[in-house]
């Protein structure tokens, strides 16, 4: 699990030029991929009042929440490479293939596509000072949904 980490972060280095400066700090990031893919893993079959929970849980986070939505454009980048192509070489979550095909399966192109707006536009409302529990809200629910 931590070898997967650690790719998972050299290859976020790479594609964005980052340094990592500490081991705290790559600790940190590590329990935040952690928690994001448990979100995104679960959120398929996550009910309202579990879906508020995670929203707390983040909200708590809320200066890395930009962290959070990144890493969830990745993810669903991966979904629907890995649903157009059905090859793994080019994804940043390679060790949760499983996830990756189950959620390729379940989401069609357009819903795919319209989870990715939805997450931009989180971050843009985030951006502009909008309730972040309601922001957050709807951003799951449109995952949920699609």
């Amino acid at each position: 699990m931590m070898q997967d980490k650690k790719s998972i972060l050299e290859t976020l280095q790479q594609a964005s030029g980052c340094v990592f400066l500490s081991d705290v700090k790559m600790q940190a990031y590590h329990r935040q991929i952690y928690h994001a893919l448990q979100i995104l893993k679960a959120s398929q079959e996550m009910q309202i009042h579990e879906l508020v929970e995670a929203i707390k849980g983040m909200s708590q986070e809320k200066q890395n929440i930009y962290d959070y939505l990144d890493l969830f454009v990745m993810w669903f980048r991966d979904v629907l490479l890995f649903k157009a192509t059905r090859e793994i070489d080019n994804l940043v979550f390679k060790q949760e293939i499983n996830y990756v095909k189950e959620r390729a399966q379940k989401s069609s192109y357009e819903g795919l596509e319209r989870i990715i707006e939805a997450i931009h536009t989180a971050e843009n409302r985030l951006r502009a000072n909008v309730n972040f529990d309601t922001t957050m809200e709807l951003l799951f629910l449109t995952i949920r949904e699609n």
